[in-house]
């Protein structure tokens, strides 16, 4: 194809800020700048030279966020050094013609470049918060994704239960909403499934907080200690959260096993060692987690929320669960325990292959391509 040159605006880079967003951005650079006959410009705030030179990605520094001061404040006024770096690069000869922006990047005189903007905003927490409080504190995010969105000639949806969502947020508007999932690196053969000896081993991989599910899953493990399938079930859980400090401190059934932070190669030893992932989340966008366990191989227990459905086969790869069902999760894991090791590994094996075919970075940054192409100056207005 004719070259692209692809504009990628960011608040940061993995492993200068280590949140998911940041995560994303770079994997989808490094694997964007691959594909023949693109050309990728980054904008973000670190010093440049954090790509492989190799790759061929220009990079443009954008003075950060000052920490200290108010975020939204800040993040206005980042986004405004944003607009002028990306406006002098595009007036450059053979400049960028196609932008996306992860999450509000590109905020302030964000209609300079609405036909040629394609935005992401990612997981849309702000839309799902469950709690009084969480819902008041999303309000101005849910203003600023209204804002971007409807002045952007396309908005990313990471699919399910979350297109629904853009769509009547972009309604009457010229804004396409176009699904692009998240992505993870699948390697090339399937882990192997663990032996089957001593209890079921099931991994958990996410914040200590309520919205994650973690007091369902404590209520499931108690339930399993007391009843009739006594110590067959292990459940270890990794991360930190707000909530962490308060079951380490009052203690914790005696088939659960808290891990804290880890890091990537302990983690990824922990999804090789374990039989099957679980994520009773009551809130998600397209939890990375799950498709990581699809990547090595292993079953799912994950809520139906975000765009959880479009990871999981129910009875093929995994159970998807009714959110903030306590009765479901412990049914589920009581049928995990139950299937046969060789079915649990054929079920690893249809997550392995989904993810593989669907998921993997090279197809999904391959769909951001296409769906950048045929970006170019037109007469798309703003719209506030």
């Amino acid at each position: 194809m004719a070259e692209l040159h692809i504009a990628l605006c960011t608040d940061g880079i993995f492993p200068e800020v280590t949140g998911g967003m940041q995560r994303h951005s770079r994997l989808l650079a490094e694997h964007m700048a691959t594909i023949p006959g693109v050309r990728l410009t980054v904008f973000h705030p670190h010093a440049t030279g954090l790509f492989d030179p190799a790759l061929g990605i220009r990079e443009v520094h954008v003075p950060d966020i000052d920490g200290r001061k108010l975020y939204l404040g800040e993040l206005w006024a980042y986004s405004g050094r944003m607009a002028a770096a990306l406006q002098a690069e595009m007036d450059q000869p053979g400049g960028p013609r196609a932008i996306l922006s992860q999450g509000f990047s590109i905020w302030k005189n964000i209609t300079r470049f609405s036909s040629q903007l394609m935005v992401h905003p990612h997981g849309l927490e702000m839309f799902q918060g469950l709690t009084r409080k969480e819902r008041w504190m999303g309000w101005p995010f849910r203003r600023l994704v209204r804002h971007v969105a409807r002045n952007s000639a396309r908005v990313v949806s990471l699919g399910g239960k979350l297109t629904p969502i853009l769509e009547q947020v972009v309604k009457g508007t010229a804004t396409q909403v176009v699904e692009l999932p998240n992505a993870v690196e699948v390697p090339p053969h399937a882990p192997p499934y663990p032996a089957d000896e001593g209890p079921l081993q099931l991994l958990f991989v996410g914040r200590f907080a309520f919205n994650k599910g973690i007091d369902l899953l404590m209520g499931v493990a108690d339930r399993l200690q007391g009843g009739n399938l006594g110590d067959a079930v292990q459940f270890n859980l990794a991360g930190t959260g707000p909530l962490f400090e308060t079951y380490r401190s009052a203690g914790v059934p005696a088939n659960v096993r808290l891990l804290g932070r880890v890091g990537d190669d302990e983690l990824v030893r922990l999804y090789q060692a374990c039989h099957g992932f679980v994520l009773p989340t009551r809130f998600e966008g397209m939890p990375t987690v799950v498709l990581e366990a699809m990547a090595h191989a292993r079953p799912v227990l994950v809520s139906d929320v975000g765009a959880a459905a479009e990871l999981v086969a129910p009875g093929e790869s995994g159970y998807l669960l009714p959110p903030g069902d306590a009765e479901a999760l412990y049914q589920a894991v009581r049928r995990l325990a139950d299937t046969g090791p060789g079915q649990r590994s054929r079920m690893g094996a249809a997550g392995y292959r989904m993810a593989k075919e669907q998921f993997a970075w090279p197809v999904v940054a391959r769909r951001h391509v296409e769906a950048l192409k045929d970006m170019h100056p037109s007469d798309h207005l703003g719209v506030s």
